[in-house]
């Protein structure tokens, strides 16, 4: 009788343990399942706002759109072509929108210095391509931190990044050099799409980058500078030009075409008459026909930044105008 006493005190006692080892796997189960319920919810809804939020970005990428064809229209009823930093398509804009809010700014790239100028082969254009190069990259300190690494030698290896052909300036670099790189890769030798591929040029840094790229554009190599929206910085790098004479014409109103047709001349007060490398005729322009837009759009606290190109066509007649968006980019969120 003991001994079945025993043997029943022990199978309570293994049933207690399945029991629990039951209640035990049954209770992670059930943990697990809310937690990757949770996830699920949190991912989707994270990844449904994002996509709202892009939408949302590309409504100001419309409205930017409308902003800069109002503005033509209005300079064809005034016969007024001069686009100026004050206008109403430079004023930045916040508006909140949905459940979120959407902010943008328009930036005149012909206002900065187009690096595909370099693809431009005529001795004056080479000329002073390189010239005004290196006085912006003096000024804004450009390469900094590196003895080894001057302006001049960015500026040998971006030409040679964009040329064609395989033969290195002085201190330049082409793709046989580029190829013994881990991993290896070739110049371009083609126009510059984007700015970061002057990453790939050996010498110049992040940190200098993200320096230039305020005073940089990338446009056809034959588009002319703005001279009513370009930077201070851009205007004191191009050689002979009477740097106050100059922004006190831009800060009365700007330049119209008529001052341009006699800005190049003999006489000319902003140009010094002295100096015989001055910018030719067809450097500078009063209006402008490409623009980036910075837009970005919050839900949530779920963010989406957009970088857009935008392209307006030079036409006089309100039929023709046209605004397109040749470029779009999301940017990297973690990026400043």
């Amino acid at each position: 009788m003991m001994a079945n006493f025993s043997s029943s005190r022990h199978q309570r006692g293994t049933v207690i343990i399945t029991v629990l080892m039951l209640v035990a796997v049954a209770t992670f189960l059930a943990v697990e399942i809310t937690y990757r319920q949770r996830i699920d919810i949190v991912r989707t809804s994270t990844l449904l706002a994002l996509d709202q939020s892009e939408e949302y970005a590309k409504s100001a990428e419309a409205f930017a759109l409308y902003a800069l064809k109002e503005d033509l229209f209005k300079d064809i009823k005034n016969t007024d072509f001069r686009d100026i930093g004050d206008e109403e398509w430079s004023t930045p804009l916040t508006a909140p929108i949905g459940r979120g809010v959407v902010s943008g700014n328009l930036v005149d790239l012909q206002g900065r210095f187009n690096l595909n100028r370099f693809m431009l082969t005529g001795a004056d254009d080479v000329s002073m391509t390189r010239r005004v190069f290196l006085q912006l990259l003096a000024d804004l300190n450009i390469p900094s931190g590196k003895s080894n690494i001057t302006a001049s030698i960015i500026t040998e290896r971006i030409t040679d990044w964009m040329d064609v052909g395989d033969t290195p300036g002085l201190d330049g670099l082409e793709s046989q050099e580029y190829l013994l790189l881990d991993p290896p890769y070739q110049a371009g030798d083609r126009v510059l799409v984007d700015l970061s591929e002057l990453l790939l040029v050996t010498g110049m840094s992040r940190k200098d980058l993200d320096t230039l790229s305020e005073f940089v554009s990338i446009l056809p190599p034959t588009m002319p500078i703005n001279i009513n929206t370009a930077s201070i910085e851009l205007l004191g790098a191009i050689p002979c030009l009477q740097s106050a004479q100059v922004q006190s014409t831009v800060q009365g109103g700007g330049f119209s075409v008529t001052d341009l047709n006699t800005f190049y001349g003999a006489n000319s007060a902003y140009i010094d008459q002295n100096c015989t490398d001055a910018p030719k005729a067809g450097f500078f322009s009063v209006n402008s026909q490409f623009f980036l837009l910075n837009a970005e759009a919050t839900i949530e606290n779920r963010s989406v930044r957009m970088h857009s190109v935008l392209y307006r066509n030079d036409v006089t007649t309100k039929n023709n105008v046209k605004v397109l968006v040749v470029q779009r980019k999301l940017l990297d969120p973690f990026s400043n």
